[in-house]
């Protein structure tokens, strides 16, 4: 599930407790801990590592914190060809070598029957939060530099994509099997933008990361006008929300990538047998696509109940599909 290692579960708020969400990123041992919690409660096929995407723009000098109430704050924002110029350029094993150590301990308490999936933030969303300074409804200071700006925007892009890169190698190095990139926000841009400003750095990105020897999965909240620009960016899966049919998805993308998704996590808050029926649902609606990854379609929410979530893995694993 996205946001696997989380809110919803009561160890993880025993582990969280007295300490900020950075500061659980910051220390291995407590992200490996909670990283493995839901393996431990629900047995998943894959841990997907606690972490956040906005580690490589603190790394590049911009400051990040997360307010209670008010989600992730970057300072100052990058407004300006003069700040894009201003960021750094990390060693991640230097300036993240954190991640690097959750990793490896993970591997430890994991074994090798399960696969650890590591992350990044896609060139737009990390971009877009550097640049608006937070979370935003219309990405008003995002879009202006990227119409008005373009090389500006253009230089941004390439930055984030040259961190990107060694941050995804490091985490392979220290034991990630697949790789996800993670475009929270490039649902805002039409299929025609996203094409033509966005799509040639995604795939740069893709393609040094499928480099590295393991799967790429490319997701975008929102993606249902994007399918096919997304199917063309070389990653090996393509995550969906719950916005759209499988059927119509198998139909747009055909065998040329796997999929992931696609059940929205608000179904989590039904009674279990619901959650059962619904997961079926989905499962069913996949069963014809050559390969298949079952997901939520977007990430799990705070307070969601465990018992649909029990449900909703005793449903899925005894179906048989695997990672």
């Amino acid at each position: 599930m996205m946001r696997q290692a989380g809110r919803y579960l009561p160890e993880y708020r025993e582990v969280r407790s007295g300490s900020s969400f950075l500061g659980m990123v910051h220390d291995p041992a407590r992200a490996s801990e909670v990283t493995l919690q839901p393996i431990r409660r629900y047995g998943m096929d894959a841990a997907v590592i606690f972490c956040d995407i906005l580690v490589p723009p603190a790394a590049m000098g911009q400051g990040v914190d997360f307010l209670e109430g008010q989600g992730p704050v970057l300072e100052p924002a990058v407004r300006s060809a003069e700040d894009v110029e201003g960021l750094v350029d990390f060693t991640a094993t230097d300036a993240t070598g954190f991640l690097g150590d959750s990793i490896r301990a993970v591997r430890e308490g994991l074994g090798d029957e399960r696969a650890i999936i590591g992350f990044c933030g896609a060139p737009f969303t990390v971009a877009s939060y550097m640049v608006e300074g937070r979370s935003s409804r219309n990405f008003e200071n995002t879009k202006q530099m990227m119409l008005g700006e373009p090389e500006t925007f253009d230089r941004l892009l390439t930055r984030v994509v040259d961190n990107s890169i060694g941050y995804l190698r490091m985490q392979v190095d220290a034991g990630a099997d697949v790789l996800q990139v993670f475009d929270s926000w490039g649902g805002a841009l039409s299929a025609d933008v996203y094409r033509e400003r966005i799509l040639p750095h995604v795939e740069r990105l893709v393609s040094e990361a499928s480099g590295f020897g393991v799967p790429v999965i490319l997701y975008v909240n929102g993606c249902h006008h994007l399918l096919e620009v997304m199917a063309d960016s070389g990653a090996d899966v393509l995550g969906i929300d719950w916005r759209i049919a499988p059927r119509e998805a198998i139909e747009r993308v055909g065998d040329r990538v796997a999929l992931q998704g696609n059940l929205d996590p608000c179904t989590l808050f039904a009674p279990p047998e619901v959650v059962r029926a619904e997961a079926k649902r989905v499962l069913d609606g996949f069963k014809d696509q050559r390969g298949y990854i079952f997901n939520l379609g977007s990430g799990i929410l705070p307070k969601t109940p465990l018992d649909s979530v029990q449900a909703l893995w005793d449903t899925v694993l005894d179906g048989g599909l695997g990672a």
